[in-house]
Order: C-alpha cells, then structure tokens, then sequence
C-alpha cells in the first residue's frame, strides 16, 4: 500500500512538472501520455487508506458531474436519436452529397479524439490530486513541487525572453513577439500558469509574515530566533516578485487581472481566518480591496492603453450566445466549436486567422453540451468555491495556506475561463485540476488526519 501511494505521489508530481514544459502538451502524443500515467497513479490512488465521509461524497458528486457531461457527449452522436433536435448539417449533407447519412444531434459522426483526451485528463488529473490530499504531508510535498517548479518556469521565461526572444524553447517563436510565453504557444496561457506561482508564493510569504510575533521593528531586528524567519520571508517575497513579474511581461490583459484578483482573495482569507471578523466587515473589506484593485489595474499597460477586450471575441461570443438559442438542449456536439464556427462568420468580422476556441470556456461548453449540461458545470465550480472559501476561514491547523491558495487559484482559473482557453490547454488544466483536487480533499479531511507512506518533508 505505501509503495502504491508513492507511486501515486511522484508520478502526479512528474505529471504536473513536465505537463507544461512541451508546448504546453496540446499535440496528441503528449495528451496520450500524460492520460496513462495518471491513470496509472489514480489507480495506485485507489489502493491507499479509504476516504473519509466527507471526501467520498465529494469524489462521487465530481464523478457525477463527469458522467453526466459524458452521457450527454454520447448522446449526441447516437443516429436518429431525437429528430427535432439534429444538425440541420445531416440534411443538407444527403441532398448535395446523395449519400444515406443517419442524422445525429451533433455536427460530426463521432466524438472527436481530442475532446476524448481532455475529458480524461480532467477526470484523472483531479482524482489523483484529490488522492494525494488525503495525506497533509503529501499535500505539502505536491504544493512545495508546484512552487518551485512554477517559479523555474518562471525564471526561464524570463531568461528566454532576455536572451532568446525570438524562440520558443527550441523552436522559432511566431507568435507574441515581445511577450514571454515561457514553455506556452499562447501568453494568456503562460501568464494564468505564472499566475499561480505568484498566489501560492505570495501566500506562503504572507503565511511567514504572520508568523513574526513582535511590537516593534527594533525588537525584530534584536531577537537572534527571528533572523531564520525574516531570511525566509526575504526568500519567498523574492520568489513571488518574479512570478509576478514576469506575469507583467506575458503582457496579458486577462491574466493580470485575474491573477490579481486571485492572490487578492487568497490573502483575504487567511487575514479573515486569523482574525475572525464578522461578515459585514468581511464585505466591506472584500468589496474595498476589490474596487482598489481593479482601478489600480485599469490603469496598467494594455488594459489602460486598449482596454479589457478586442472587438473580435465580442463577435465571437454573440456567435456562440446566438448559437446556443439554436441548440439550448444538447448542444452542437463535444468538440465542434472549431468546425461550426467558420460558418457564423460574415462580412463584419475579420476573416483572417484561425479561431479554434471560443475564447470562453464556460461559453463554449454552454454551445457544445447545451444549457443544461452548462449549468451543471457552473453549479459544480460555484461549489467548489464555496467549500474552500468556508474550510479555508474556519481551518485551524497547517491547512489553511494550503486551502486558501487553493481558492485563489480556482478564483483566478473560472474567472480566466470565462474569457479566454486557458482551462483547454493541458499544459495548465493539468497543474489546475490536480491542485484542486487535491485542495477539495484537505478542505473534507476529518481529524486526525490519515497519513500516507513516510515521505521526506521538504521545506516550506
């Protein structure tokens, strides 16, 4: 059993280190590969000491949401499964092509590989963080990893753009010149992906801080016990600050500001649990910190200069609003979005370029799965906040860093979704779900908390 949870362990760290380093894994060897590994380490997962109570109900409501999402996927290319709601494409198909062609909800024959791949990977990468949360030791050794390796994205990315701005890892960079992208194609991508690294350093620092327990600075500077402390809180400050700076580089609109906002509500969670205020202070507190940020934002670099969007997703998500009135039920199908939207283009709208998403990930899954299935979605997101919000204010041990970082996190990956797809990339999604899972677990871990083999802790 300690030898399978080891397992489980390292290959979710590997897993989670090296998922981002190739292009962030979007070909299909990679979504392959990084399927079988965490298959492998879900199944080693499972042979580990049983969950809490607590921790299956939330396990089986995620498998839930994904059953669903899947028996809605399958659906859609059963032939003549529901007439009133095939693709008009089926029709006009037979007539031009004289071809016997069953009709089906969806716009393709069958569900594409691709989308097969991301459904899987999801489903894995939050089982096996979710396992790897049911130790707070492994917890700590998982988060430790992501860090570090974050930051060493980081610190590459900035070095890369330094001294070879015109490549991308190995490759010739042809796509945002002048940004840094790190190991990522796409600079909203890399800036959500360093964006966690500022949340959980800058958590962690802020997590030192309050562990100096003095009146005065003169007091701090006198007392020998309190020189490791401040040196690591010196360490970890530095850590944060390239993250975020180089989040400025990857010169993001949508990145910046959610990353923002995240590491805003990760702070004021752990302010609020160690002080316990009441909710209306809570409020006001949340409401004016928020309002600060955002003026202080709205006047950065592209966001000041050009403002959140560009005129061309608005296009696109009056498309898909249009598109999902057409299909409110069962959607377009899983994985058509790129199929279906060369043929809401018209005149008004740039013709040049490829849009494979939909720059909306909650938008595209309303236009693919249909509102039902969307909704679900939505609730299963909303939830999630909820329980690390509320476990992050009331923990009372260790946990709390982690349950807070975890929120900022989630806080910073919905509302990024909600604007561009990021949370399609696996390179991220990976990272993403498994520190949620894991995250979900400890906020459900009943005392005392079961540990699993002895792993050597690694310094916070």
């Amino acid at each position: 059993m300690q030898t399978a949870r080891s397992i489980q362990l390292w290959g979710t760290i590997v897993t989670l280190g090296l998922a981002p380093l190739f292009f962030g894994s979007v070909d299909q060897v990679w979504v392959v590969i990084w399927t079988i590994v965490l298959s492998i380490c879900t199944i080693c997962g499972a042979a580990g000491p049983l969950l809490g109570r607590r921790q299956r109900v939330y396990l089986y409501v995620f498998f839930a949401l994904c059953g669903a999402y899947a028996f809605a996927a399958m659906l859609q290319v059963v032939p003549r499964l529901i007439d009133p709601l095939n693709d008009p494409i089926w029709q006009r198909a037979r007539e031009l092509l004289e071809l016997d062609l069953a009709p089906r909800i969806s716009s393709r024959a069958e569900i594409p590989p691709v989308a097969v791949g991301h459904f899987l990977l999801v489903l894995t990468s939050f089982t096996c963080g979710f396992f790897v949360g049911t130790s707070r030791n492994n917890t700590d050794v998982l988060f430790a990893f992501a860090r570090y390796l974050i930051l060493l994205y980081a610190t590459y990315g900035l070095a890369a753009l330094a001294f070879t701005p015109n490549m991308l890892l190995w490759a010739p960079k042809l796509a945002y010149q002048g940004s840094l992208t790190a190991s990522f194609v796409n600079h909203n991508t890399a800036a959500t992906f360093v964006g966690i690294g500022v949340i959980l350093w800058a958590s962690l620092a802020f997590r030192t801080a309050q562990s100096l327990n003095f009146s005065s600075l003169r007091i701090l500077l006198l007392t020998p016990s309190y020189e490791r402390i401040v040196f690591k809180l010196i360490l970890r400050a530095a850590a944060a600050l390239i993250c975020f700076f180089a989040l400025l580089l990857t010169r993001s609109r949508g990145g910046l500001i959610c990353s923002s906002l995240g590491l805003v509500v990760a702070i004021g969670l752990m302010i609020a649990n160690s002080l316990k205020p009441k909710f209306w202070y809570l409020l006001v507190a949340g409401s004016v910190a928020l309002a600060v940020t955002l003026l202080w934002l709205s006047q950065m670099g592209r966001i000041g200069s050009q403002g959140l969007f560009d005129d061309g997703r608005w296009f696109v998500y009056e498309f898909c609003i249009a598109a999902i009135r057409d299909r409110p039920v069962l959607g377009a199908g899983a994985g058509t979005f790129g199929d279906l939207f060369p043929s809401f283009r018209h005149h008004g709208f740039d013709m040049g370029g490829v849009w494979e998403y939909a720059h909306s990930t909650i938008l595209e899954i309303f236009f693919e799965m249909g509102i039902p299935i969307g909704v679900l979605v939505v609730l299963g997101a909303v939830a999630s906040l909820l329980i690390l919000g509320r476990s992050a204010m009331n923990s009372r041990n260790s946990d709390r860093l982690t349950l807070a970082a975890t929120m900022g996190i989630a806080v910073l990956s919905y509302l990024h979704s909600a604007i561009d797809f990021s949370m399609q990339i696996p390179g991220y999604f990976i990272v993403f779900w498994i520190l949620l899972g894991c995250g979900l677990a400890r906020s459900s871990a009943e005392e005392p908390t079961r540990t699993g083999p002895r792993t050597r802790r690694i310094a916070l």
